[in-house]
C-alpha cells in the first residue's frame, strides 16, 4: 500500500525531448495534484540548466535535486547532469549512475522506484529519445497498475524509445505532446 494522495509523475526522454518537455510543462496548472520528475539523459560532463528554463515557463516550483528531496504535489524536480534518481518512501535522492552501464538506463532505474513507492497513483511517460531506456519502468509502472503515455513517434524528433516501447509493450496512450497535457490533467485534477 502506497501513502501518496498525489499523483507522482514521471517524465523521461532523451535526444529530440525538451520541445515536448516544454510544451508539456507549459501546459500544467498550478494546482496540479501531481508531482513531477524529469529524467532526461545528460551527459555527465555537462552542466544542466534544466531547472532554470523550466522555471521560466511554469508557476510550478522546480527543484534540481542535488542529494536528498521530500516529494510534494505541485512541484518539478529535476535530475542533475550524469546522475540518476529514485524514489523511496516520498523522498527522491540522486545516486551515481554506475559507470559500467554501456547503455543509460536512467529513466528505467526511476520508473522502478517511482512505481515502487507511489503504485497506482505512478504515471509514466516516454517522449522523444535515441535509445532504448523507459521499456521495463514502464512495464513496472504497469504492474503497479499506473498510466503509462507514450509519445506519438510521429511527433518525436527522435522516435527509437516511443517505438521501442510501442513495439514492446502496450502503453495506455500514444499521443502528440498537447494531449499528454489533456490526459494528465484529465487524470489528476
Amino acid at each position: 500500500m502506497n501513502h501518496y494522495d498525489f499523483y507522482v509523475i514521471g517524465i523521461g526522454s532523451s535526444a529530440g525531448g525538451f520541445g515536448p518537455l516544454k510544451t508539456i510543462i507549459e501546459g500544467l496548472p498550478a494546482d496540479i495534484n501531481a508531482a513531477l520528475i524529469i529524467v532526461q539523459h545528460i551527459p555527465a560532463d555537462h552542466a544542466s540548466k534544466m531547472d532554470r528554463i523550466l522555471q521560466r515557463l511554469t508557476p510550478l516550483e522546480v527543484i534540481p535535486v542535488e542529494t536528498i528531496e521530500y516529494v510534494e504535489p505541485e512541484k518539478i524536480y529535476v535530475m542533475a547532469a550524469g546522475k540518476q534518481m529514485k524514489l523511496q518512501d516520498r523522498f527522491l535522492s540522486v545516486e551515481g549512475r554506475p559507470v559500467e552501464d554501456k547503455i543509460n538506463r536512467t529513466i528505467d532505474h526511476c520508473f522502478e522506484s517511482i512505481a515502487g513507492s507511489a503504485g497506482n497513483k505512478s504515471i509514466g511517460i516516454i517522449l522523444s529519445g535515441a535509445g532504448y531506456d523507459g521499456l521495463e519502468g514502464a512495464k513496472a509502472i504497469e504492474d503497479k497498475e499506473g498510466l503509462v503515455i507514450v509519445q506519438d513517434p510521429v511527433t518525436a524528433d527522435f522516435p527509437l524509445m516511443p517505438q521501442n516501447l510501442i513495439a514492446n509493450d502496450h502503453p495506455d496512450h500514444i499521443l502528440g505532446p498537447e494531449q499528454i497535457i489533456l490526459k494528465i490533467n484529465n487524470k489528476v485534477l
